[in-house]
């Protein structure tokens, strides 16, 4: 099977309930965040929603060097479609493995892939100028946790 149709299907398969047929509005998420904790520096850039689409990076420098980088994105399909929003990372460009939206609030989205090995779940949350993205296995037992503040340039 394509990936393609592997996204898709997922996205059929994970499909949220009624209460998620509604599009969702995760334009908190855009901006410029960065982290220095720690000695790196980790970025993550997102854009709008416009044409329901997101698309996002992730660069981490450690010693004037990149060491990492994801690009990701987030698709909201037209509103009264059967598909999932998803969210797909593709971590130092690897194939894209994507997630679910299974649910969201201002300021907090949820995503799983529970057929994936690590991470399963992905959460981003915002409290303020502070973006959190934890990831985790279904059970909660493998969890990491990362936090970006706002750059306001």
């Amino acid at each position: 099977m394509s990936l393609r149709l592997q996204v898709l299907a997922l996205a059929f398969m994970l499909s949220p309930s009624a209460a998620l047929a509604e599009t969702p509005d995760l334009g908190w998420l855009s901006g410029h965040w960065r982290s220095t904790e720690d000695g790196p520096v980790s970025e993550e850039f997102w854009t709008d929603a416009a044409g329901g689409l997101m698309l996002g990076a992730n660069r981490t420098v450690s010693d004037g060097r990149a060491v990492a980088f994801e690009h990701m994105r987030i698709y909201t399909p037209p509103a009264g479609s059967e598909a999932a929003t998803v969210y797909c990372a593709q971590p130092g460009g690897a194939p894209a493995t994507c997630f679910a939206l299974v649910s969201w609030e201002d300021g907090r989205a949820q995503f799983e892939n529970p057929d994936h090995d690590f991470p399963q779940r992905i959460t981003y949350s915002r409290d303020g100028d502070r973006l959190t993205a934890t990831i985790s296995d279904m059970t909660d037992t493998q969890v990491m946790q990362f936090g970006w503040d706002a750059v306001t340039d």
